[in-house]
């Protein structure tokens, strides 16, 4: 069993577009089971393989498996070094999940640390009045199964928004 990370799963998935010859497809659960390299399917076919192949029953609750993963997880980005903030994303007033971003401070240590001041809101307000968060703002651009693109802490068109440091400032 080889638990992976997110970015782990994506280098993996475009390893398999190169061997598909970019043939893409979607697949609707988190947990993606082979067995000798074949797609079996999600963790409830793993099961039933494992009862008709082993007779093996699995009676653990699917909480434990939940915990295993947030324990897993936890101690890979502890592992890094690295900082890292969250945004909590809501569509309308109904909360969807968390996005987890991984800091590379040492590599770009005045952007880092303007996404993190923008994410915590510990800025409060700029000189000119501007709230300095996320809280509230949208993505303005969504591409289905590929990214999004938000931060416009002014208008939410794409084009407006401050820094902790002003206006503009000369990132690294």
């Amino acid at each position: 069993m080889v638990p992976l990370q997110e970015f782990a799963w994506d280098q993996y998935l475009q390893k398999k577009k190169r061997e598909l010859k970019n043939e893409v497809w979607e697949y609707s659960s988190n947990v993606m089971c082979f067995i000798n390299d074949l797609l079996l399917g999600d963790a409830l076919e793993l099961q039933k393989w494992a009862h008709k192949v082993w007779n093996m029953i699995d009676f653990k609750p699917p909480a434990l498996y939940e915990a295993l993963t947030m324990d897993f997880s936890t101690k890979f980005l502890s592992d890094t070094k690295h900082d890292f903030v969250f945004l909590d994303i809501s569509i309308g007033l109904h909360p969807i999940g968390r996005l987890v971003f991984e800091l590379y401070c040492e590599t770009c240590p005045k952007t880092c640390k303007n996404f993190q001041v923008l994410c915590t809101g510990k800025a409060g307000f700029s000189q000119s009045g501007i709230k300095l968060h996320y809280v509230g703002s949208i993505f303005h651009r969504i591409v289905k199964n590929a990214w999004v693109q938000g931060g416009d802490i002014v208008a939410g068109k794409g084009d407006g928004g401050e820094s902790i440091y002003g206006p503009t400032f000369e990132g690294n």
